[in-house]
């Protein structure tokens, strides 16, 4: 995600405001919630309902609208859904298989998944690990469809290369990623904020290139800037590497005998630019938004920025124990001053942030969260369903702890020691499967 988490702050996406990162989860979310209204020039409150959508509205008030809007095409779970039966051994291509062959309008029902030769049933949980564990998938660099952007090390593009192969695998990323959206599922999509303006059909522009390439951003701002009669550019093509072999593209016709120069610059900074940010992706681009649009329409996301897209998708992008332990609740003779329990915190303290992701992933089916932090999490049905931890006994049929991830509940056992304690929670966090765990 685009947020830039950096090893000592976060940066705000819209302002670029640092944040250290032992900020407390509530202030940053209140801060992005803030920054992302004021900077429309509107701080007025609105009503959700019978309201005139547009961009100058608050991000809150426009995700509720979004929300609402859903709501009016959601097919309800008790009407009618869509089981999918998945084959572990083979996940991507028989997950694939039934999303892309089903009909339209089960997209905007409740997917309920099971695994071949397993029992279970699936109340969103599963689902929620499912649609966040093939994302990640996806953007594995061995699969090849998504590459990192030359200008970060966080967020991903395209790459230069095209293969009729990837066709149903784009289709397929587009409407998991609108799934996800609709469902209000946060998850790990980090593209580059090209593709969220080309979701939301904003115009590109010379800035957004550095997000993708910031070293030809500067070259270009540079020629537009600078006069270039005593300068030697090239001229209207482009060498790019297509799949290890470098190939040039013309800009326009007979661009190989035309040279850049004062008089001829801002063409080609345009060409240059549409070439970069849509040109070379556009096969790949819009596969992903035929399935993404396929899911949610444009004009429910075309009222967002390209940064409140982002957020909307993927949710906050750190854990805040604090807040983790403000909107935990607890069950049977566990509280807030039980001494399993305060192991349990003081242990969670001591874990890597890629650790609490895991473990996050295991009690609720996403590492990440949404917007307005633990207070806001919820059932796949819209229940209010905040971490739970359930004590049971403590013997050699139960040392490790269990999840129930359709209603973010730990079945946490009474353990001894805080020593047992660590090495059993550390134990599912480091071995967690898809399935480990879990009822």
């Amino acid at each position: 995600m685009a947020l830039n988490i950096q090893s000592s702050s976060l940066v705000c996406p819209r302002c670029r405001m640092e944040f250290p990162r032992n900020t407390e989860i509530r202030l940053f979310a209140e801060h992005l919630i803030s920054c992302l209204r004021h900077s429309r020039g509107e701080s007025q409150q609105y009503k959700v309902l019978n309201i005139q959508i547009s961009k100058d509205l608050p991000y809150e008030t426009k995700a509720k609208w979004l929300q609402n809007e859903f709501n009016k095409i959601r097919i309800p779970w008790q009407t009618e859904s869509v089981k999918f039966t998945i084959n572990r051994e083979d996940f991507i291509q028989s997950s694939m298989a039934q999303v892309l062959f089903s009909p339209a309008e089960d997209l905007h029902k409740e997917f309920q998944i099971s695994f071949e030769g397993e029992n279970g049933m699936d109340a969103g949980g599963i689902f929620r690990e499912w649609i966040t564990l093939l994302m990640k998938d996806l953007f594995a660099e061995d699969l090849g469809l998504f590459v990192k952007a030359p200008s970060s090390i966080t967020s991903y593009t395209f790459p230069n290369h095209f293969s009729d192969a990837n066709i149903s695998s784009y289709i397929f990323a587009g409407k998991l990623m609108g799934k996800a959206l609709f469902e209000n599922i946060p998850i790990n999509c980090p593209l580059s904020q090209v593709i969220y303006k080309h979701i939301i059909g904003d115009k590109i522009e010379l800035k957004d290139l550095n997000f993708l390439d910031s070293e030809l951003y500067n070259s270009l701002l540079y020629m537009q800037n600078n006069n270039l009669e005593d300068e030697i550019y090239s001229n209207f093509e482009v060498e790019k590497n297509m799949n290890g072999k470098m190939v040039k593209i013309l800009l326009k016709k007979r661009g190989d005998k035309i040279m850049i120069n004062e008089e001829n610059k801002e063409e080609y900074i345009k060409k240059r630019l549409k070439f970069e940010t849509y040109g070379i992706m556009k096969e790949h681009l819009n596969l992903l938004l035929q399935g993404f649009y396929s899911v949610v329409p444009k004009p429910l996301v075309c009222h967002f920025t390209s940064e409140e897209l982002e957020l909307a998708m993927c949710g906050l992008p750190f854990i805040d124990i604090d807040d983790w332990q403000a909107y935990t609740e607890y069950r049977g003779e566990y509280t807030r001053n039980h001494q399993v329990i305060q192991w349990f915190w003081e242990v969670l303290e001591n874990l890597s942030h890629e650790q609490l992701m895991n473990l996050l992933l295991f009690v609720t089916g996403s590492p990440r969260l949404p917007v307005e932090g633990f207070g806001s999490l919820r059932t796949m049905r819209g229940d209010m369903a905040r971490f739970t931890i359930e004590p049971t006994p403590y013997n050699q049929s139960n040392i490790y702890p269990r999840s129930h991830t359709c209603f973010n509940r730990l079945d946490l056992p009474l353990y001894p020691s805080k020593k047992a304690l660590k090495k059993s929670l550390k134990f599912v966090i480091n071995n967690h499967a898809f399935g480990f765990g879990i009822e």
